[in-house]
């Protein structure tokens, strides 16, 4: 219980204490279009259900001419005493955004979690990942290599009843500045709310849904809605949207053999419905091991 005290008035702090724009260049991490399979880089708090352990890896690359921007992240998550009503969660998780050839931004976190129940079917969680985020360029004159690195974390607490999954984070929290050449950099802080509900259609037929709303301080918020129609827990169809910026449909299986399952994701990202001036595609592989 003073981990969740300590969690919330963390993030009211953070709320209040929120600055204004500032004429540094701010940096916030690429959104994958399936966000909803990479829920550790949303919130902290999130902790998986039934799941023992989970090694996960993300890729996204643009199409074409941009083929060389791309994201990667990879986690790997241990739940302990998950048939308890109690359990706490330890992850480490490693991300990398690179915008061309030359600029490279990585991050390195360890996250905690701990979720308690507080009634039947009803849990709250709360999570802290700490680590480190840092800025390269490497272009090929030496006048204009940089590299810098900074401490970076992020709060979270989520709500679980049954099927509806309520969560907030804050991240980027410590707003902290780097300077790889000569304009500093900063990693502004901003917010996570989102909300996840699955609706039962039939007894082989599960509607997943969600929606996330991203807080940016310095730029347009990303506001997505996903809808994932899943048959007999093993193959999934749908699409997200986020408002403005992109259009992504998905497809997904999850094969599960005893106590372990491989999840597999593809993802093609367009900018239907946008308003952006020219086609920028990308698509996106999510791969998963689970143990039950």
């Amino acid at each position: 219980m003073n981990l969740i005290r300590i969690t919330c008035l963390s993030l009211l702090s953070a709320c209040l204490a929120l600055p204004g724009f500032s004429q540094n260049a701010a940096v916030y991490p690429d959104i994958f279009g399936a966000y909803f399979n990479n829920m550790s880089l949303i919130s902290p708090a999130y902790v998986p259900e039934e799941v023992k352990m989970n090694l996960s890896l993300s890729y996204k690359t643009r199409t074409g001419a941009l083929n060389k921007i791309s994201t990667l992240n990879f986690a790997f998550t241990r739940v302990f005493n998950v048939s308890k009503p109690n359990n706490h969660m330890l992850r480490l998780y490693f991300y990398n955004e690179k915008d061309g050839p030359y600029i490279h931004k990585p991050r390195a976190y360890a996250n905690y979690a701990y979720k308690i129940k507080l009634a039947e079917n009803t849990y709250v969680s709360t999570g802290i990942a700490l680590g480190f985020a840092q800025t390269g360029f490497t272009a090929p004159s030496a006048t204009a290599n940089g590299n810098s690195i900074s401490p970076d974390g992020s709060l979270g607490i989520t709500f679980t009843r049954k099927k509806l999954n309520i969560g907030f984070a804050a991240c980027q929290m410590f707003n902290s500045e780097v300077n790889p050449v000569v304009a500093p950099i900063i990693y502004k802080r901003y917010f996570n709310s989102y909300i996840n509900y699955d609706f039962k259609l039939s007894p082989f037929v599960v509607l997943k849904s969600g929606f996330l709303w991203r807080a940016l301080p310095t730029m347009q918020d990303d506001l997505c809605l996903f809808g994932m129609f899943e048959y007999k827990q093993l193959i999934s169809l749908g699409s997200c949207y986020n408002y403005s910026k992109s259009l992504s449909f998905v497809l997904s299986t999850n094969l599960r053999v005893g106590k372990e399952s491989i999840f597999l994701s593809f993802v093609y990202n367009t900018p239907f419905f946008t308003k952006l001036p020219a086609w920028t595609d990308s698509v996106e592989l999510n791969g998963a091991y689970n143990f039950y």
